[in-house]
């Protein structure tokens, strides 16, 4: 078991198995989170669970067709499922255990941050993941 929750505590959340860890560089992740990236850990629906905090997720659209949430007490960016997606996608920062896996790949490694250097072999990808993009 995996658990996860945000700064506050206020969401907490289990998973019972992270598929894949990746690195998101688009300029909608990078000021989300204040990082040169963000990293999400990605679960099947069915193997992750709200223990608490649900009620507590403010909403909001953060570039048109796409919502994103965040704690109403603490800020934090939440869990979420993107509606072309069957997974969940979660901030790993908010992961409190070790999610058993590390990351597979960069994602819009076109928008990176101009004072960053990707440094590592992963695979990367200029925008989407291939089959992967929002269904329009």
């Amino acid at each position: 078991m995996i658990r996860g929750s945000c700064l506050c505590g206020a969401i907490r959340f289990e998973i019972d198995k992270v598929l894949a860890l990746t690195h998101c560089h688009c300029v909608h992740c990078r000021k989300l989170s204040g990082a040169a990236f963000a990293t999400y850990a990605h679960v099947a629906q069915d193997k992750f669970r709200f223990l608490s905090g649900e009620d507590m997720m403010a909403e909001f659209e953060s570039s048109p067709g796409s919502r994103r949430k965040r704690c109403r007490v603490c800020g934090c960016p939440a869990p979420g499922k993107a509606p072309y997606l069957t997974t969940v996608s979660i901030p790993a920062g908010l992961l409190d255990d070790d999610p058993g896996v590390r990351p597979v790949l960069h994602v819009f490694a076109s928008s990176k941050a101009s004072w960053w250097t990707i440094a590592d072999d992963l695979p990367r990808h200029e925008k989407w993941v291939p089959g992967y993009e929002p269904k329009t």
